[in-house]
């Protein structure tokens, strides 16, 4: 397949590609940054210079949350491996026509075609891939008019400039990935909280979690995608309707957003995205999801729970111990009637998939129950880590294992588990 060095197109103003001045880390840009807080920008209206420009987080706890319910088994459902022996499973999408399409960290996409047969032939292989640390082929999404528009979208760190991640369309050319097109270059990248995932939202525009890169401050600057959900058009310009003229920029003050799923009756973002682990001496977790929407902050590092700060959202949901976060999705199969409308998250360090209700019959976001699934009376993991999720065009729900990386590999790992009602039979 062509590299990325040779068919992306020339640098361009807004309208065809957006490539972001890559930042150092270093003392000036935070003074900078600390001083555009206090002088004007949206969070100094909001917020006391203090509060600005602290050195630690306001804390707030948890919102009001359910209690959990610990499910080893879920019953009624059957779990079975669907593929096997993969490597570091990140993304996946199924085609129209019955295929499955999914990436794997160092840069391959593989197919598994509608017979549920795994191609040993990658469908692509993308060359300019930088898989170090959280880097690599990360997220993966199919043009919403795929296949009369033949582009299947992925989101990489690429090797040039010292690694940058950057967003490419690939056209299906004879049932294979053909010529690659960047779209969204230059995004920052680092070893860990690279963000990745992207998918599609019901408006028909591409919505990209971009993370922060370990460099906290970077989520509140609005010259910056580091830290923020992303919103561009198929092509790569930027929607006229976006919070802030001339940027891709949704929302922002995130940390690293790798969940993101439409709620499939309110249309509302769900977003979920990792909590402090390091930043600051005792605080840890935090992992959360949100309700997000155009323009917001969501208050990466001012702030860490959910404290009620004039400016800033609080999470609807937040873990004060476990996750980090793996993927986010809604159920809207028909196969398992009673888990339609459910939220479904997968955890990396929790080792677990939640399962989120909501049955409030006047708040449609309310959560009302949670359940942790694939987790022993003991206390272990059934599977290990958990990522991708999709449902696929039989109903079921597929979830990939991400155990080759920094996890414990079970036999087959990694692979993709199938979660269908028990007295069902495989996959057609």
């Amino acid at each position: 397949m062509t590299s990325p060095a040779q068919s992306r197109p020339h640098p361009a103003p807004v309208g065809s590609r957006l490539s972001w001045p890559t930042h150092n880390a270093d003392g000036g840009r935070r003074l900078l940054h600390c001083r555009r807080l206090v002088s004007g920008a949206l969070v100094a209206l909001l917020l006391p210079p203090a509060v600005a420009c602290q050195s630690r987080p306001i804390m707030g706890g948890p919102p009001d949350m359910p209690g959990e319910r610990v499910l080893e088994s879920p019953p009624g459902l059957r779990i079975e491996t669907f593929a096997r022996d993969l490597e570091v499973i990140w993304g996946m999408v199924f085609t129209p026509d019955g295929r499955m399409l999914l990436t794997e960290r160092p840069g391959r996409i593989r197919v598994i075609g509608a017979d549920g047969h795994l191609d040993p032939t990658p469908w692509a292989v993308v060359d300019d891939v930088r898989a170090r640390g959280e880097g690599g082929l990360m997220g993966i999404a199919l043009h919403p008019d795929f296949p009369a528009q033949p582009w299947v979208y992925v989101m990489y760190t690429s090797n040039e400039h010292g690694g940058v991640n950057r967003v490419a369309r690939i056209r299906e050319e004879q049932g294979r990935g053909g010529r690659l097109e960047v779209i969204l270059d230059d995004l920052p990248a680092r070893a860990n909280h690279n963000g990745g995932r992207i998918r599609f939202g019901p408006d028909g525009l591409l919505y990209v979690g971009a993370g922060e890169v370990w460099e906290k401050e970077r989520a509140q600057d609005l010259d910056d995608p580091a830290g923020s959900v992303l919103r561009i058009a198929p092509d790569g310009s930027i929607p006229t309707e976006n919070p802030f003229a001339g940027s891709p920029i949704f929302s922002y003050g995130h940390r690293n957003v790798q969940g993101i799923a439409w709620h499939p009756d309110t249309g509302e973002l769900f977003t979920a995205e990792h909590g402090p682990s390091g930043e600051w001496p005792g605080v840890g977790g935090h992992d959360e999801i949100n309700i997000t929407e155009r323009g917001k902050n969501y208050g990466w590092p001012l702030a860490v729970g959910a404290p009620g700060a004039q400016g800033l959202e609080d999470p609807l949901l937040m873990w004060p111990q476990g996750a980090p976060t793996g993927d986010l999705i809604f159920y809207d199969g028909d196969l398992m009637p009673d888990l339609r409308g459910d939220l479904f998250y997968s955890t990396l360090r929790s080792e677990a998939l939640f399962r989120i209700r909501f049955q409030d019959p006047v708040d449609p976001h309310r959560p009302t129950a949670i359940e942790r699934w694939f987790i022993t009376p003991e206390g272990r993991s059934v599977y290990g880590r958990l990522r991708g999720m999709v449902v696929g065009p039989d109903g079921a729900l597929y979830i990939g294992t991400s155990n080759q990386s920094r996890g414990t590999p079970r036999a087959g790992d990694d692979r993709i588990l199938r979660v269908a009602p028990s007295g069902t039979g495989p996959p057609r």
